[in-house]
């Protein structure tokens, strides 16, 4: 049958909100959640998965050739019924719970669900994938530079260290300028913000939680406090099967609301891409957002997403909220990461957005056109930093995404054990998403224009090689203030390497001065004035980096879990809430 996704949708929607459409089933109406246990469904007909499990309807087939369904909501199942095509059959409608649809719908479309979340992206565009065999060529030029380098620091380990350091110099200043430019474009003056939205279509918003019961509690009481209306709202919890205390209290704390939990079934690769592409097929809104386990959202998010979708162009299909902490005075190591965060989404990613280039999105507080997702094929399982992948994904379909104006404050990561733990995923992660995207530089080129590939580049390659720079920057410095004499000090003797590392050095101050700034506004004084801890923050992020290439080789899709509701503040929210009985 033809695909009941066509041209239509839209004017079948339209005359389906009709208070009138099908009177005489309105009587039949009540809500009977042991409805679902009374019939035996019918799920036969093939190419009708996908709305049956956006709208989370189930069909039932009468003897006659007529059609019962079973739905959360009337306008479900009418809309279910025009898109399938089958409304001049449709009988009767039964309602229950969109919670025990989603339970049935999930079991019986299991298999096929998980080997599209898994498999889709791989075998419709495998030159995206993460999980397919990198070129020859690629492997070969990996394989001999790494021989090269570890020969040549066995034989010669200064003038190797040396060596290393003028050969990266000109990324280095590269990496430099970008990042000037980037604050410089953060800097001009704002374009006027957007209105209140004209219309209030359905957001979808999927939550991926794993081992995040002590989140849970926060996390429910910031998605009611949602400034949208109730009715254009689908929120999804997703649950990994085994995870039997985290789905147990998500289903104590969401039972008598309008939230779902969405069982995902036990299957590699286990990580957060893999979730959302499993859920992606029930999201029933025009606009998908993503929230994290320990997100608290500003009230009036949605609005605002939904209106920077509005008033941008077609090419727009994502907006990204900024992320911050709500803990960023709990020690040293929190005062750096909110600062970078700072850095990082108030000023570096509002650089690239403006200036129009690729934006490697943060994970969370995302909101997509759905049906661009979908087409795009959703997000690789495979690789652990699936959110800059799939803003190259977009930027090489030739889409863009923009930030906008309100924050989501999470939890700032307080041990050095569990930063080096993120952070060398998000390495790793950085290394697999260049390494994907240059499979065939040429293409790249075409794609997104010669200047964006650049910029795109320098930007994903200091995500790590800046960071595995760091331990040899350590010994040439701990070598410069112990030996008498460090064979690098003839550096100095070469026409113009002066210049160089005085831009160098200039462009870290640069840098520093921008997280001032950045965690100055965001913050205060109290934190800002620890600035200058980044630079042995990010001389710790070394040890990361390492980690992160070795996990590169020998585990490539693993993916190191974040513990979260450690701080005093978390769990201080997370009290509150339970205290209060919300």
């Amino acid at each position: 049958m033809a695909s009941p996704h066509g041209e239509t949708s839209s004017r079948y929607r339209q005359e389906t909100e009709s208070p009138v459409a099908f009177p005489a089933l309105r009587e039949t109406f009540a809500y009977d959640d042991r409805a679902a246990h009374k019939a035996e469904f019918d799920f036969r007909p093939s190419g009708w998965e996908d709305v049956l499990c956006r709208y989370a309807v189930i069909p039932e087939f009468t003897g006659n050739g007529g059609i019962v369904l079973t739905a959360g909501t009337y306008a479900d199942a009418i809309r279910a019924a025009a898109e399938l095509g089958v409304r001049d059959r449709l009988r009767d409608v039964r309602l229950i719970r969109r919670s025990a649809i989603l339970s049935r719908l999930s079991a019986r479309y299991a298999q096929m669900l998980t080997r599209r979340s898994t498999r889709d992206l791989r075998d419709r565009t495998p030159e995206y994938s993460a999980a397919t065999g990198f070129p020859v060529w690629m492997r070969i030029a990996w394989c001999v530079i790494a021989v090269m380098v570890l020969a040549a620091l066995f034989s010669a380990p200064f003038a190797t260290i040396l060596n290393l350091w003028v050969f990266c110099l000109p990324y280095f200043i590269a990496t430099m300028l970008l990042r000037a430019y980037l604050l410089f474009n953060a800097e001009r003056p704002a374009m006027p913000l957007p209105g209140i939205p004209e219309r209030r279509p359905v957001v979808s918003i999927l939550v991926p939680v794993y081992r995040e019961a002590d989140s849970l509690p926060a996390l429910i009481r910031a998605l009611q406090m949602l400034d949208y209306p109730q009715r254009a709202l689908d929120i999804k919890i997703l649950l990994e099967e085994n995870d039997v205390d985290t789905i147990r209290e998500a289903r104590w704390l969401t039972a008598g609301t309008d939230i779902s939990c969405l069982i995902v079934p036990q299957s590699d690769p286990r990580t957060k891409p893999k979730a959302m592409n499993y859920a992606l097929p029930f999201a029933r809104g025009e606009i998908v957002g993503i929230f994290d386990a320990e997100d608290a959202p500003e009230p009036d998010q949605i609005l605002k997403a939904v209106a920077a979708l509005e008033v941008a162009g077609d090419d727009v299909v994502c907006a990204q909220a900024r992320l911050s902490h709500y803990n960023p005075t709990d020690n040293l190591l929190t005062r750096c990461v909110a600062m970078e965060y700072a850095l990082w989404f108030d000023m570096l990613l509002k650089g690239l957005s403006r200036a129009r280039l690729p934006v490697p999105l943060g994970g969370t507080s995302l909101y997509f056109k759905t049906d661009v997702l979908r087409d795009i094929g959703g997000w690789d399982p495979d690789n652990v930093t699936e959110d800059a992948d799939l803003g190259l994904r977009l930027a090489r379909a030739g889409k863009r995404a923009v930030l906008f104006d309100s924050t989501t404050h999470e939890e700032a990561t307080g041990s050095i054990t569990s930063w080096i733990r993120q952070r060398s995923r998000w390495i790793k992660g950085f290394m697999l998403t260049w390494a994907v995207h240059m499979r065939d530089p040429a293409r790249l080129v075409r794609e997104l224009g010669l200047i964006p590939m650049l910029a795109i580049n320098v930007l994903l390659l200091d995500g790590f090689l800046s960071f595995l720079m760091q331990p040899v920057v350590l010994i040439a410095v701990i070598a410069t203030v112990t030996m008498d004499a460090p064979p690098w000090l003839g550096l100095m003797d070469v026409p113009g390497a002066g210049i160089l590392l005085g831009a160098l050095f200039a462009g870290q101050l640069l840098l520093l001065c921008g997280a001032f700034v950045a965690g100055y506004r965001r913050f205060g004084p109290g934190v800002a004035i620890s600035a200058p801890l980044l630079w042995p923050y990010w001389m710790l992020g070394g040890f990361a980096a390492l980690i992160a290439l070795g996990q590169l080789v020998t585990r490539p899709q693993f993916w190191e879990k974040t513990t979260h509701c450690t701080s005093p503040v978390a769990r201080a929210r997370r009290a509150a809430v339970l205290e209060n009985g919300d």
